[in-house]
């Protein structure tokens, strides 16, 4: 392991190259480099444009619906960890968690091990059985776990809730400030007239389409009552096939759903408000970037939302419904829709939490305290680290 006792050999590990958890492995691991550590990620493709910053890649065989590949993954893991000795292994989402905490996944002479599970995954299957398997699976990788960092502290409760208790640390999520901001009203207007918008007011659902991120659930509503003059943009990759019958004689007309995107920003701009319409989530970086940009923000009650839209201090950013709770979110963004003066308020709020709460260097020296507090922990295991409690803290 490394010498110098304020440079640190990091190994982040993850099976996700696409989305919200690249975005934040990105932003770490620009930080890290620039505070000095030696920074290595292992995962199937490359992360962002990291690598140019001094981040050493290293490409995993590893993929979610492939579990004959899995030893190969594991064998890679094993030996990586025995060559680059790192003083602390940070592992990324439930696969990438389940792999390197199996028995013997790390070697010997494991090193400290730092788990962000990115949204717990006890709702990834819609069967209850595979769930409970999920979160029993999750018990046990704990007892191989240092320390547990997640998104915002409504993680740390859930996990307890099932029985994962650690030490923890709500770190946030990060946001490029200099990128994700405020369009000045010429550059709204050009984003509008890129997308094809007249007058129409437009509310954007940003991710991937997937049964986690509930366009199921908001489309039949949007089919029953949309409101006149309103468009639905579902912007994101996935299948389309099992959501265009739910709005049949919207889909294509008020209800756009254009695919992956290059870049996001523009649709931001573009947008009037952003929905959430999650199942579950974890403070998803699309309502930190939305906010970033001086977007209000409706949102279903998920991991975190609730923390960073609503709660004190500051006033709020959009509004939280119940979970699942579809009608009222269509209400909370249709009385937005009709209240010119009430989205300008939220449009200031969501920029003024943005600031405080998603700043990449102060999420980084959280997450770098829970490394340093992983290490001791296991130089002296009878120590108990504590979380984070400053007042920055989401």
């Amino acid at each position: 392991m490394s010498s110098a006792p304020d440079r640190l050999t990091i190994l982040h590990v993850s099976e996700v190259h696409w989305g919200g958890v690249i975005t934040l492995l990105d932003h770490f691991t620009r930080q890290q480099v620039a505070a000095g550590h030696q920074v290595h990620v292992l995962a199937p493709e490359p992360v962002g444009d990291a690598l140019a910053d001094g981040v050493d890649f290293h490409r995993w065989a590893v993929r979610r619906g492939r579990p004959h590949g899995y030893p190969r993954a594991v064998s890679q893991l094993r030996r990586l960890v025995a060559e680059l000795r790192p003083d602390v292994i940070h592992l990324h989402s439930f696969f990438a968690g389940l792999l390197g905490r199996l028995p013997g996944a790390l070697g010997p002479e494991p090193p400290p091990v730092v788990y962000q599970p990115h949204a717990w995954s006890d709702h990834l299957f819609r069967q209850e059985p595979l769930n409970a398997l999920v979160r029993r699976l999750e018990r046990r990788g704990a007892r191989r776990t240092d320390v547990l960092v997640t998104n915002c502290r409504d993680e740390i409760d859930r996990g307890a809730g099932f029985g994962v208790r650690l030490p923890s640390f709500p770190l946030g999520v990060t946001v490029d400030g200099d990128r994700f901001r405020p369009p000045t009203a010429e550059e709204r207007a050009a984003a509008r007239a890129e997308l094809g918008l007249n007058d129409e007011r437009m509310l954007l659902v940003l991710g991937r389409l997937a049964w986690q991120k509930g366009q199921d659930l908001l489309l039949p509503v949007w089919e029953r009552r949309h409101p006149e003059g309103a468009v639905l943009a579902l912007v994101g990759p996935g299948e389309t096939e099992e959501l265009a019958p739910l709005a049949p004689t919207q889909w294509g007309h008020s209800v756009r759903a254009p695919g992956g995107v290059a870049d996001v920003l523009p649709w931001l701009w573009a947008s009037d408000l952003l929905v959430l319409s999650s199942r579950y989530e974890t403070v998803g970086l699309v309502v930190a970037e939305a906010m970033a940009t001086g977007l209000p923000v409706v949102a279903t009650e998920v991991d975190g939302v609730r923390e960073v839209v609503e709660d004190p201090p500051g006033d709020a950013a959009g509004a939280v419904v119940g979970a699942e709770d579809v009608e009222a979110l269509l209400d909370a963004a249709v009385t937005r829709l009709n209240d010119p003066a009430l989205v300008e308020g939220e449009r200031a709020a969501a920029l003024s939490r943005a600031r405080t709460l998603f700043a990449p260097p102060v999420v980084a020296a959280r997450l770098e305290e829970a490394y340093r507090a992983a290490r001791d922990l296991r130089a002296h295991p009878h120590s108990t680290a504590q979380p984070t409690t400053t007042e920055e803290n989401p």
